[in-house]
């Protein structure tokens, strides 16, 4: 188990779950040898001769002295018996492509990926690259790599997982005010049935309004089919289709986290003075107004 430095309490309280596992029988106290006589302390004419006074050694971490280092609101890291009787797991884009598990207990998120993946390639490692406060830690062994992290509202984490042929970025998001997101996290790039399904019902959606607004037979000539603009005018085909035409005065309302740009549609917002957005992408705007371009 590899745990974040910065949370010394997480190695700790891993330890004691899987310690909790352990099947050993104590082992009876050796009996004194009968015929050997008692040791008495050597004398002098002084006196008894006194050794060095043994120190007693420091007690052990106790779960609840370590329960004290949690951060306010946390619970106790789940257990390894409370993972493995928890059987639901929760929806992350991408998991199932690359045999990855997903499960939540209480607000802990574990990704555990195990044997091949949809092209051949088996785990090798996982590094943390963004968010986790020091509460994510990670996991590599024979064949898996597994990561525990809260998710709660606010985060904004991120992990490459590797295999032995490729590498797939985790992303975990939950932005603050926002309801729980249905779809936890995101395995970038990775192949994903939410992806087509998802693609497929918007296209059918923005053909079935470019005919009944046009009256036009078939679709050759639709511009542009924006999510969010579907999300923002779901009962409005003209404007839906303005909308993602990214037609002046029939913008987009974004979600928590992005903020309206060029054309209207919906930009990552981002901080200056961080590099937080994606490859070939710069954080472009002021302290207070700057998204991803």
């Amino acid at each position: 188990m590899r745990a974040s430095k910065t949370l010394p309490f997480a190695a700790a309280a891993l330890a004691l779950a899987l310690g909790a596992c352990s099947k050993s029988e104590p082992q009876p106290a050796a009996e004194p040898k009968k015929d050997a006589p008692e040791a008495k302390p050597a004398t002098t004419a002084a006196g008894p001769t006194t050794g060095a006074v043994a120190t007693a050694p420091a007690a052990a971490a106790t779960p609840a002295a370590i329960a004290t280092a949690l951060p306010a609101g946390r619970s106790a890291i789940p257990t390894l018996a409370e993972w493995n009787s928890q059987q639901k797991e929760v929806t992350v884009k991408g998991s199932s492509a690359l045999s990855c598990e997903t499960k939540v207990v209480r607000e802990y998120l574990r990704v555990s990926c195990r044997g091949k993946n949809d092209t051949g390639g088996t785990p090798t490692n996982v590094v943390v690259k963004k968010g986790g406060h020091g509460e994510a830690f990670t996991y590599v062994g024979a064949g898996v790599t597994s990561l525990v992290v809260p998710f709660v509202e606010g985060i904004d984490f991120a992990a490459d997982f590797s295999w032995t042929d490729k590498s797939h970025t985790l992303s975990v998001a939950w932005p603050r005010g926002s309801a729980r997101p249905v779809v936890v996290g995101v395995f970038e790039g990775a192949k994903s049935p939410l992806d087509a399904s998802f693609d497929k019902a918007l296209a059918d959606k923005a053909c079935q309004c470019h005919k009944q607004v046009t009256g036009k037979a078939n679709c050759d000539d639709l511009l542009g089919v924006n999510a969010d603009c579907a999300r923002t005018y779901p009962n409005d085909c003209a404007s839906f289709l303005e909308c993602s035409r990214g037609e002046p005065g029939v913008w987009p309302r974004c979600q928590a986290g992005f903020l309206n740009g060029p054309f209207g549609f919906c930009y990552k917002q981002c901080d200056p003075s961080k590099s937080e957005c994606g490859p070939d992408e710069s954080c472009q705007g002021d302290s207070k107004y700057a998204i991803c371009l």
